[in-house]
């Protein structure tokens, strides 16, 4: 390549003038606001950019490569991407750049302002000059007071996602995990809380979440402690390699999720039109997880928290005691302390009434129960559980019309059901002195199913 070839490949156009050079080769550097996922089948990728002097929605680039390894590994939407000797052509109906690897190069930078001026990823061809550090810093200086027009407002909050539906969503990193199959789980929160969901299990344990175990309290301590949480499933070889540049506390917006209900479980997982699109930070300021000061053992948290209006079907002993979340009781720096809460009791163990009581007619009851933020399992146990129903161990039919009515169904395998909100007393404790954290288990205490004439609805 001559010093002519090299001068004339590094003169930068502005984005909004490439829309007006179709099938000419051109240099470029922008503001990468949207990424897709690498495509397996033909080593291809999309990303959008922008610069100052383009206010749409972005130029869509197209890389071609003979592998993934040599496609973009964009570490943070937002970064800054040099392009060189990219052919302006029409793909899908739309004006787009395409970097082909045998003709083009790259380069990708950190895009935060201050940051070095070595690229994290080049293209071999690749040649950086001194003027091009000025393009760097000015861009970076720009995007500090930038917001991006993604061209749309339909974004859906969690509390109005719907099964079935593509919906785009706007929210925040909590947690990146991945199990023992190498599957990956994002956990987002935008501070809104998930519709309940129906049950259509007749049998079988529900799960107390999405992913294969409920994550060690260390790490769910790092969780806001309202609203709910919602799990992206992510199988795809290539998508988990896309998703290497979310960073926890990092807002995102996610373009074409399909949200899906499992076992009265919300989870997300990518289309094959599913993007990553730019946020800025300060769109995000109010969704901040944060932690609350707890005071004391007994009714911890101090803060007033977003409830669900209970049905009044059940009654508690502590009726000033303020409410907490589930998430607020599984995180509490305390193994043991007393709680009150708002839940859903959505299933027990045993399912027979008649085997409420053991041999030795003590009472013993395993439920699940759920709110916005998580699930527990916690149990009912000897003269409690007999409180908690206030009927004789003997009479069935009373047992069983109790019951009914906290599951939500007219009859114990019915489905569907949607079980009401109940108002319930809880207290931690440990079963192992020497593992108390590991032992930690919940009862349920100081609560009971009021008789029906006895309701009122809040």
């Amino acid at each position: 390549m001559t010093d002519m070839e090299i001068r004339e490949d590094y003169k930068f156009l502005r984005v909004a003038d490439a829309f007006k050079a179709l099938h000419l080769n051109i240099s470029l550097i922008g503001v990468i606001v949207e990424l897709g996922f690498p495509t397996a089948s033909d080593c291809s990728c999309t990303l959008k950019i922008i610069d100052p002097w383009h206010s749409g929605s972005g130029l869509p680039v197209k890389f071609i490569a003979r592998s993934n390894r040599s496609l973009p590994r964009v570490e943070s939407i937002g970064d800054i991407i040099f392009l060189s000797r990219v052919k302006i052509v029409i793909v899908n109906g739309k004006i787009t750049a395409l970097c082909n690897e045998t003709s083009s190069s790259f380069a990708l930078f950190n895009g935060k302002h201050g940051e070095d001026f070595v690229a994290y990823q080049s293209s071999p061809k690749f040649q950086m000059r001194d003027q091009d550090k000025r393009f760097l810093s000015s861009l970076r200086e720009w995007m500090i007071t930038y917001k991006f027009d993604d061209g749309s407002c339909c974004f859906t909050s969690l509390k109005d996602i719907k099964e079935g539906e593509y919906l785009n969503l706007s929210c925040q990193i909590v947690h990146i995990s991945k199990d023992d199959k190498d599957r990956c789980y994002i956990f987002v929160w935008d501070g809104t809380e998930m519709p309940p969901c129906s049950f259509l299990v007749k049998s079988g344990r529900l799960p107390l979440c999405v992913e294969p175990e409920m994550l060690p309290t260390h790490v769910l301590r790092k969780f806001p402690t309202f609203g709910s949480v919602l799990r992206i499933i992510v199988e795809n070889v290539t998508e988990k390699q896309a998703i290497q540049c979310l960073q926890p506390g990092q807002p995102v917006k996610f373009l074409n999720l399909f949200f899906q209900v499992n076992m009265g479980l919300w989870s997300a997982t990518f289309s094959p039109s599913t993007k990553m699109q730019y946020t800025m930070s300060r769109e995000m300021q109010s969704f901040s997880p944060r932690r609350e000061k707890f005071s004391s053992t007994w009714n911890p948290i101090t803060r007033c928290i977003s409830s669900p209006s209970h049905s009044g079907i059940t009654g508690v002993a502590h009726e000033d005691a303020p409410f907490v979340t589930l998430m607020d009781i599984l995180t509490y720096s305390n193994v043991t302390a007393k709680f009150k809460c708002v839940v859903r009791f959505i299933q027990v163990f045993p399912r027979d009434v008649r085997k409420f009581h053991d041999l030795k007619g003590k009472f013993k009851l395993l439920a699940i129960l759920e709110d916005a933020t998580a699930r527990i399992q916690a149990s009912l146990y000897a003269d409690e559980g007999d409180k908690f129903f206030g009927c004789d161990p003997s009479d069935e039919e009373a047992l069983i019309k109790k019951l009914n009515r906290l599951l939500g169904g007219d009859g114990m395998n019915e489905a569907p059901r949607n079980p009401p909100w109940v108002q319930c007393c809880l207290f931690s404790y440990y079963r192992n002195k020497n593992d108390q954290w590991g032992s930690r288990r919940f009862r349920i205490y100081d609560t009971w199913i009021s008789d029906s004439h006895d309701i009122n609805y809040c």
